[in-house]
């Protein structure tokens, strides 16, 4: 009878006083003032820290685990943690926020729950982190490269997005994952111009796409020309002999490519491939023309220690050029330019040579002569004669007259 009364009086007290009972019975507590964060400005990819501290509202040594979670999700493992009696403990985890909106919760789980209170063993803090996408330290509204792509977010069609930047055809996949960019209906792999859609193709890769190319094929040849001569617009080499449409004079067939001297027989048939009544087989230039010698006016005549000039500026090579000019008097050479200033020092006949040399060694020479006279010595002559002349017209219309009167 004694016992039950002890434990009748034990529930009486309980229910009178339970701050008694649970001191007795122990509790361990944690309030929303017991969290704090290394860093309370929550941005996306920027690590905090939560601390939690651990209160022991009891007269004894109690212990238990701590469990931090954070939209449902558990931060790594449960925190043990020993609590004195009538002392406080703490732990701490490390937490890397994501963008926006974010829900914590701190759960105390005592080792003993039969002897807890559990109404003060959980605490949830509503937060957000502001949006750092490319994780710099700089939150979004602040960065110009919100995904550090090396694109500021004013050029960049997906400003969140590190692998994407450019939207060419605006179908909403980017570039890097469209597999048709520009939306032309050729595959990027097979498209010249992937980023143009009125252009698919390059036949010459000159980077003309074909469309705008006057010339698709690069032959030298625009399109409309090899329509009109029966070519290929899009075959650079229409009769496959290796030469290009627009370097052979005979495009379509595969037997002739050149025409050196242009009368229509191409060179493999024409006996004489440059025209300059030499075979070729005889010719050790065939396929170039000689170079021809074009002189300024010579006289015939010139007086001693007159200058002269000799000038062969304007002679031609119609199928090269002229790399040399030579010119020699007598058989002495005197000069190697294109003109020739000379005072003859003696008289009599002269003969000048001019040879001028093209860019394949091919020469040509001009003899002419000259007359070199002392026209001093001869005017004095003719002086002499007129005065002797005078003299005998005088003398006999003036003189033998006067006699005979």
């Amino acid at each position: 009878m004694l016992k039950a009364e002890k434990i009748l009086l034990s529930f009486i007290l309980a229910l009178l006083i339970p701050g008694v009972a649970i001191a007795a019975s122990g509790d361990l507590s944690i309030s929303e003032s017991d969290i704090r964060f290394s860093n309370p400005n929550f941005m996306e990819g920027a690590t905090t820290t939560i601390y939690a501290t651990v209160k022991n509202n009891s007269n004894k040594d109690l212990k238990g685990v701590v469990r931090f979670t954070v939209n449902g999700t558990i931060l790594g493992a449960d925190q043990p943690i020993s609590v004195f009696a009538n002392g406080s403990g703490g732990v701490f985890t490390p937490w890397t926020p994501s963008f926006g909106s974010q829900k914590i919760n701190i759960k105390l789980i005592p080792w003993d729950p039969s002897l807890d209170d559990s109404s003060n063993n959980s605490v949830t803090l509503n937060v957000f982190s502001v949006q750092d996408t490319d994780r710099d330290g700089i939150p979004n509204h602040l960065d110009p490269d919100d995904d550090g792509d090396g694109v500021p977010d004013e050029l960049d069609a997906f400003p969140l997005d590190p692998n994407e930047q450019y939207d060419t055809d605006g179908d909403g996949i980017g570039d890097n994952a469209d597999p048709d960019d520009d939306n032309d209906g050729v595959p990027d792999e097979f498209d010249a111009f992937p980023l143009d859609p009125d252009e698919q193709q390059d036949t010459d890769g000159d980077g003309i796409g074909d469309n705008a190319d006057p010339d698709d094929d690069g032959d030298g040849l625009t399109d409309l020309e090899e329509i009109l001569l029966g070519t290929e617009p899009l075959n650079p080499d229409t009769d496959g002999d290796g030469v290009p449409d627009g370097e052979d004079a005979f495009p379509l067939d595969p037997t002739e490519q050149y025409d050196t001297d242009g009368d229509g027989i191409g060179n493999n048939a024409d006996p004489d491939d440059d025209n300059d009544g030499i075979p070729d087989h005889l010719d050790p230039f065939p396929l170039d023309k000689a170079p021809e010698v074009i002189l300024n006016k010579i006289p015939k005549t010139l007086s001693l220690h007159k200058e002269i000039l000799l000038d062969a500026s304007k002679s031609t090579d119609h199928d090269g050029h002229i790399t040399s000019y030579l010119w020699e008097i007598n058989g002495e050479i005197k000069k190697e330019a294109n003109h020739l200033r000379y005072k003859f020092t003696e008289t009599g006949i002269k003969t000048i040579k001019i040879t001028i040399t093209d860019n394949v060694g091919q020469k040509t020479s001009k003899e002419f002569q000259i007359k070199i006279v002392n026209s001093t010595y001869t005017r004095q002559i003719i002086m002499t004669v007129l005065s002797i002349l005078l003299a005998t017209i005088i003398y006999f219309k003036y003189i033998a007259v006067a006699k005979k009167d």
